[in-house]
């Protein structure tokens, strides 16, 4: 299905713009980008259900037709039933084609209206493997639009781009006097933009399951040992015999206890918590743990657990304190977190300079987002 995913900064026709201009044919355009989405819709919508009649049809016997392995009648196969159609005698496949015919025509009269709005709209890039949208976005505002790269970068980094393209899909952008829009459709492609966020989402999901499944099966082990320890005092009670013994068992079973105790402890605050690592930009690149180029945002590079010394538990805290000293560097300039694409600055977390530039602070703002991602990295200057 061709899925239609639409990327905002606002609601409504202020979708994908960036800056606080308003724009009068960048509203348009995006209101007429708006109507192919509905369209573009209501065609996986129709064509859907012709896939589901065409395999009715074949099912039922209709072989003269060919393999349904498309998304749509070829011509052939339209004629074909157009010409069964007019032969059918009695009741027989007459409904059933005839339902075929009438729904593809909605789907090839609703492509025709696609068509047309496209023609008002700029036109779209159609994404090769490699390519980027931040590069596309770029690459506009810059090779067709004359804008200076310190300004497109600033409209760019305004409205939220799609980490992952795929091959086939449409990335259309929109300019008007200092207003930028953009928004990603699937094309030809054989995945939807939303399928490929819903399968990174997924990742993290089964990722959170797998946590919980371990907790669950160090309570179960928790309670069997309190099992354990019960049963042996009903023993000692019973024989009163070599309660030296017992009380060492005991005891050591009672240590155990508390050692799953504060194993469990660890692991929930582990669950709840953002690990993270503090550093000089150019030192963490010389390092490889992260990647930070002049025209690309900064992304972590490096995922082992030591990149990582540092965890932060966000059931308790929502805020990061460290000195110069610790950044390894003189003085604090500036603070921006890693991935640049996950946490925006003002949205995600604050980040402020104090003392001079001898301490610094990070508030982490959207929580959720911070344990769902699970690691960042503290870049300075």
């Amino acid at each position: 299905m061709r899925k239609i995913l639409v990327w905002v900064l606002a609601a409504a026709l202020a979708a994908g713009m960036a800056c606080k201009k308003e724009s009068k044919e960048v509203s348009s355009q995006m209101a007429t980008a708006q109507k192919i989405a509905k369209l573009e819709q209501d065609i996986d919508q129709k064509q859907e259900k012709v896939n589901q009649l065409l395999r009715q049809y074949v099912q039922e016997g209709g072989q003269d037709i060919g393999g349904v392995v498309g998304q749509t009648l070829t011509p052939e196969q339209k004629a074909l039933l157009e010409q069964k159609l007019r032969e059918e005698k009695g009741i027989g496949y007459r409904d059933l084609i005839n339902d075929i015919l009438a729904r593809q025509k909605e789907v090839e009269d609703l492509k025709v209206q696609v068509q047309e709005l496209e023609k008002k709209l700029p036109a779209a890039v159609v994404v090769q493997r490699g390519d980027r949208h931040y590069d596309l976005a770029m690459n506009f505002l810059t090779k067709e639009k004359g804008l200076d790269p310190a300004q497109a970068k600033k409209l760019v980094e305004q409205v939220n781009l799609m980490d992952e393209l795929v091959p086939g899909f449409k990335v259309w952008n929109f300019y008007d006097n200092g207003v930028y829009g953009t928004f990603v459709t699937q094309g030809e492609a054989s995945v939807s933009p939303y399928r490929v966020i819903q399968r990174a989402k997924q990742a993290l999901v089964s990722a959170r399951d797998t946590a919980v499944s371990q907790r669950d099966a160090l309570a179960k082990e928790k309670t069997t040992l309190l099992e354990q320890v019960a049963d042996l005092e009903r023993k000692r009670d019973q024989l009163n015999q070599d309660v030296a013994m017992l009380q060492a068992e005991r005891a050591d079973l009672l240590r155990k206890m508390q050692e799953l105790n504060d194993l469990s402890e660890d692991l929930k605050a582990r669950l709840n918590s953002v690990f993270y690592r503090v550093g000089d930009r150019k030192t963490l690149a010389a390092q490889g743990v992260i990647h930070d180029g002049l025209f690309t945002k900064a992304r972590i590079t490096k995922f082992d657990e030591a990149s990582f010394p540092n965890h932060l538990d966000l059931r308790s805290g929502d805020t990061i304190k460290f000195t110069a000293e610790e950044a390894g560097v003189p003085l604090i300039k500036s603070v921006k977190l890693a991935p640049e694409a996950s946490f925006k600055a003002g949205v995600d977390y604050m980040a402020a300079v104090l003392s001079d530039g001898k301490e610094a602070q990070v508030k982490l703002l959207n929580l959720d987002k911070f344990k769902a991602e699970r690691s960042m990295v503290i870049v300075v200057n």
